[in-house]
């Protein structure tokens, strides 16, 4: 059932209006540790620190299933190497930060800090991994 937002899908899944959903950490782990919901698996490499006691993919069977929901800062193409290094520093400063990193966590996130050439190439990747995902899918815009 499609859904104009992560929070009525949840809500649904909450109240049993639905069965389950695949959604990204942040937005469900308050209602996992709350013990409203029940985690059947993390579609990553690796088990979630926040939820360590769930399996990922791989360990239940599904080792092709690796999704990996992201949030990241970029800059307008062409801003100048000196600039976009110096916001790089100031991210990453701001990351090593206990409270953020514990803010963060407790959010489901986990901050990763790649310089800006890696973290560059990761989106090229999830770019091309999700292109030809839609495009084998046959999916269209609405």
């Amino acid at each position: 059932m499609p859904y104009k937002g992560e929070t009525p899908a949840i809500t649904d899944l909450i109240s049993g209006q639905v069965d389950m959903m695949v959604t990204m950490g942040p937005a469900i782990v308050p209602h996992v540790r709350s013990g409203k919901l029940r985690a059947l698996a993390v579609a990553q490499p690796t088990r979630f620190s926040t939820l360590p006691d769930v399996v990922t993919t791989n360990e239940a069977g599904l080792p092709s299933v690796v999704v990996t929901g992201w949030t990241g800062i970029v800059a307008p193409t062409g801003t100048p190497a000196d600039i976009v290094h110096k916001l790089y520093a100031e991210v990453v400063q701001v990351l090593a930060m206990p409270d953020v990193r514990d803010t963060l966590s407790k959010a489901g996130g986990e901050p990763v800090g790649s310089t800006p050439e890696e973290f560059g190439a990761f989106i090229r990747s999830e770019t091309q991994k999700w292109g030809a995902a839609v495009k084998q899918a046959g999916l269209k815009p609405e």
